[in-house]
């Protein structure tokens, strides 16, 4: 993903982003549901990519009317001495920039590579992928753009071992095991929850001082407009941190996998997460952080043993039911589970990797 501020570039190129990009927005959102689009104001090669990569504009929430589209473009690259084609992204690795055609006639918009944004692109090229499309929009006071790459992907060889994973808020962690026949390795993944409830609780102060202003009507004050972008620059430090620990973490989790040649079993059963959070006792603002990025870390970290052809399936684990007897678990403290029956006790997150034991060997 490529993110820039939308002040590094000319007031020219700033006109040309806003109003191109959020023009094809909505005529994206028109060509999905199956209107004909005729944009004689913008480059016709974006109804083109429409038609070429229908398969890649499905609305993603049918009951709402206008959904994020973005523009689609082709891609290039050149890593030795290939040809620029004209395509509406070309990557140039040899001088480590990007250019974007088709916002300005007649002319690139040229966007220098971090070094990590250039690695990255270099090591999913390295591992065979080519890119197949390109998407740019506008949002906020940035420039998006984000590149799909594809490859031929045969799974791999798999080894006699498993990665099962539990996915749990991150107040509790992902929990993640190796099993062959018994568990020879287990980890417990979260964030910092200091930070976490940090941040929030900094957010729950400032909200509540802004809402003391507007009940006076003095929220469009000085200090009024100052204490809301504190309040939104401290969301954005909050979700941004997540979003970049899901990335991480999903990536980690899938490096595993292809080390040790596993297939990955996965238990999401969010929902449960969610009660256990609310029977905690937790504020709901600060349980809804602690849900935060959970469907996108699953999707991340899918999209990612497929890259690498490692299978993987989902498998409802219980964690109350005994995986001896089958009784009901009783909780305890400390997330201790026991069977009142069998007398077994176990941790809760110990629990589904129990039963990822007897499935294996069914």
């Amino acid at each position: 993903m490529i993110k820039r501020p939308l002040r590094l570039f000319s007031a020219e190129e700033q006109d040309a982003l806003v109003k191109v990009l959020n023009r094809v927005d909505a005529l994206g959102n028109l060509w999905a549901r199956g209107f004909e689009v005729y944009p004689v104001d913008l480059d016709s090669r974006f109804v083109d990519k429409f038609n070429y990569f229908k398969n890649e504009l499905r609305a993603q929430n049918a009951k709402r009317w206008l959904v994020r589209i973005h523009a689609i473009f082709n891609v290039g690259v050149r890593l030795a001495n290939e040809r620029d084609m004209g395509q509406g992204v070309f990557i140039d690795l040899t001088m480590n920039i990007v250019r974007l055609r088709w916002v300005i006639k007649g002319r690139a918009i040229t966007i220098s590579l971090t070094e990590s944004e250039a690695k990255y692109i270099r090591d999913r090229l390295s591992e065979g992928g080519k890119p197949k499309l390109a998407r740019a929009w506008v949002d906020g006071e940035n420039l998006y753009i984000a590149i799909t790459f594809e490859r031929d992907v045969e799974s791999i060889q798999l080894s006699d071992r498993r990665l099962v994973i539990d996915v749990n808020s991150w107040r509790n962690g992902i929990v993640w095991a190796l099993v062959n026949g018994k568990v020879g390795s287990m980890g417990r993944e979260r964030p910092n929850l200091g930070c976490i409830e940090m941040l929030y609780k900094h957010v729950t102060k400032l909200g509540q001082k802004y809402g003391a202003l507007k009940r006076l009507g003095l929220h469009k004050s000085q200090y009024g407009r100052r204490l809301w972008r504190e309040i939104k620059a401290t969301r954005r430090r909050l979700y941004a941190y997540l979003k970049d620990y899901a990335q991480k973490l999903a990536h980690k989790l899938a490096q595993k996998a292809l080390k040790y040649r596993a297939g990955v079993i996965i238990d999401d059963v969010l929902e449960e997460s969610r009660r256990g959070l609310m029977e905690e006792g937790l504020p709901n603002g600060l349980a809804k952080v602690y849900m935060l990025y959970l469907r996108r870390f699953v999707k991340l970290l899918t999209n990612q043993l497929e890259w690498y052809g490692i299978p993987y399936e989902f498998k409802r684990l219980p964690s109350t039911i005994c995986p001896v007897c089958g009784n009901e678990l009783v909780q305890l403290p400390n997330r201790l589970m026991q069977c009142p029956k069998c007398g077994l006790k176990a941790n809760r997150d110990e629990i589904p990797i129990k039963w990822a034991l007897i499935l294996a060997n069914l």
